[in-house]
């Protein structure tokens, strides 16, 4: 197939269109892409998740409230709890572009708003359950740990499914989010290859203000490639610490990068097909809605802030030990 972007109005729509082999779908890209009404046209290309999950919690619950949230040494890393004072991101909505979301997590009930399935089959997977509880877990209620902005609203875009994300319905789902009230998109996937739809929808994306933040990958220590969509012009890529706040060496780290969030042992929360189970879990994916939540929590106190001014002020606000290596921003 070969995916193009058509402009609209104001508005950019993605379009398919078939080829019988895959020189024919070069050529027939180059084709479309000389008509002035076509932003960008190519070959589709196919993104992944960036998961590493690990042990189950469980064991005795020592707390009333949020049992886990002794365990969820992330939100006291990135100064979640000092932000909540002012504000815990109520009116904003972040869009989760991933395998889906359950609106069963307990974490998440009642802020789950109908959301789009642009990708085959109708399964909500683990992944995207997961980095919706760490921008939104509810604080207070009995279950999991806390969000880093715990009463936003998640938009569920579900773009990918066990395998893999493909570029059409990722672009797809970045001008779906923006068209329908997303603030924030987070991008827990990743792949090397760049697509200037995907990069298209992206700047449609930021040019409507959306912040779009996106994980930089898990390969650090296997060739540290650069990933897209992290390494698009206007996205908030993320890299990840470790446990301590050294950085991690398993996470891409590049001149792309633009802020690290601990990326080991962040508490998550699954869906229902894993008896809404939480987990410690390990990657990118789930250092960068750490950045979105904080993003939102931006965005609830200054409706107005561009996303180059929320990037501006999530970076002018970090912090990092003497001798912070280069590439994890």
């Amino acid at each position: 197939p070969v995916d193009l972007l058509r402009r609209a109005g104001d508005r950019l729509v993605l379009e398919t269109v078939t080829a019988p082999d895959a020189a024919a779908a070069e050529r027939l890209a180059a084709e479309l892409a000389a008509d002035p009404a076509v932003t960008s046209a190519e070959p589709r290309t196919t993104y992944h998740l960036t998961p590493t999950t690990g042990e189950r919690l469980g064991g005795p619950l020592l707390l009333a409230t949020d049992p886990y949230l002794r365990f969820a040494t992330h939100l006291d890393a990135v100064r979640a709890p000092a932000a909540w004072g002012t504000t815990t991101g109520r009116g904003v909505t972040v869009a989760v572009l991933d395998s889906g979301v359950d609106p069963t997590a307990p974490d998440l009930a009642g802020r789950v708003l109908p959301g789009a399935n642009l990708a085959a089959g109708t399964d909500i997977g683990t992944h995207g359950t997961q980095v919706a509880t760490v921008v939104a877990g509810a604080r207070g209620n009995a279950h999991g740990a806390i969000g880093v902005a715990p009463d936003v609203e998640v938009l569920p875009v579900r773009v990918c499914t066990p395998d893999g994300c493909a570029g059409d319905a990722v672009a797809r789902g970045i001008l779906w989010a923006a068209d329908h009230g997303a603030q924030v998109v987070n991008l827990s996937l990743g792949g090397e290859t760049y697509s200037r739809v995907t990069a298209d929808a992206v700047q449609h994306a930021v040019s409507r203000g959306v912040v779009v933040v996106a994980a930089a990958g898990n390969s650090g220590d296997r060739g540290n490639p650069v990933e897209y969509p992290a390494a698009y012009p206007g996205v908030v890529s993320v890299s990840a610490t470790a446990p301590g706040g050294a950085p991690a060496p398993w996470a891409q780290h590049n001149d792309a990068v633009d802020l690290s969030a601990p990326g080991e042992q962040v508490v998550v929360g699954g869906p229902a097909s894993e008896g809404h189970g939480y987990f410690f879990a390990r990657g990118t994916s789930f250092s960068a809605p750490q950045v979105a939540a904080a993003a939102a929590l931006v965005r609830s106190v200054d409706g107005t802030a561009t996303p180059a001014q929320v990037e501006a002020l999530l970076e002018g606000s970090a912090s990092a030990p003497p001798a912070w290596p280069a590439g994890y921003g």
